[in-house]
């Protein structure tokens, strides 16, 4: 029996449907793995590591607009026969996604303080498989070509590992260090922040004035300044 053709096309359904059949049939995999017997060490590769998004929540128009660029380039070198491979993952954010969670719990009428470490770890980790979900899944809806079977998390034991590792050549080679520096201390983190975690806010002050008197005279030199501390 002939199948009825639809009044109206369901965009939804077909997007889906194609996705699902270039992911079934390994379109999104790199035609030399280095995993498979028959890997070509000799055949250059083209991957893309792509900029993992925060999972302090979901994604926006400047996400959509990386993913289609990215998507653009590896599609591309696979249809010129190169082996392309597109790495997908997430980023655990740290401190922002940290302040998400502070946040909702401050919507509950609680605090990390209230939960404790261990239940607030978990909570920590409830977010992100939450909104990291939400990420692969838009990532998916916008027809990305990416290997998902290479999915990767910025906390995975194996990054995480990488990141110590490379900490430590790092030291041993003298380029890390500790030493007196102006920070951005936060009281309720109780921790450094870097500068792009500091929002400013202009609030009004006050100028002090101060009469340096000059020796042996009447005269003096005015000085004026909003910290007087210093």
């Amino acid at each position: 029996m002939a199948k009825e053709l639809p009044k109206t096309y369901d965009f939804n359904e077909t997007e889906n449907r194609l996705y699902q059949w270039w992911w079934e049939r390994g379109y999104f995999e790199p035609s030399n793995d280095p995993n498979k017997a028959d890997f070509d060490p000799a055949i250059a590769p083209f991957v893309i590591s792509i900029p993992p998004a925060n999972v302090t929540g979901s994604l926006h128009l400047g996400h959509a607009m990386f993913v289609s660029l990215e998507d653009l380039m590896i599609r591309y070198h696979r249809m010129k026969g190169e082996s392309a491979l597109w790495v997908p993952g997430v980023d655990h954010a740290g401190i922002a996604t940290q302040l998400q969670v502070e946040n909702m719990l401050r919507e509950q009428g609680t605090s990390r303080e209230a939960l404790g470490r261990e239940k607030f770890e978990e909570t920590v980790w409830a977010w992100k498989e939450k909104y990291g979900g939400i990420i692969t899944q838009q990532i998916r809806r916008l027809g990305a070509s990416c290997d998902w079977t290479r999915e990767h998390f910025t906390l995975d034991e194996g990054l995480s590992r990488a990141v110590r590792e490379a900490f430590v050549r790092l030291y041993e080679k003298g380029w890390i260090y500790r030493g007196p520096r102006m920070i951005n201390w936060s009281p309720g983190l109780m921790t450094a922040v870097s500068d792009l975690e500091v929002e400013y806010s202009e609030e009004p002050g006050k100028l002090y004035y101060f009469k340096y008197m000059i020796a042996g005279s009447d005269e003096f030199i005015p000085v004026a300044t909003t910290r007087p501390e210093t």
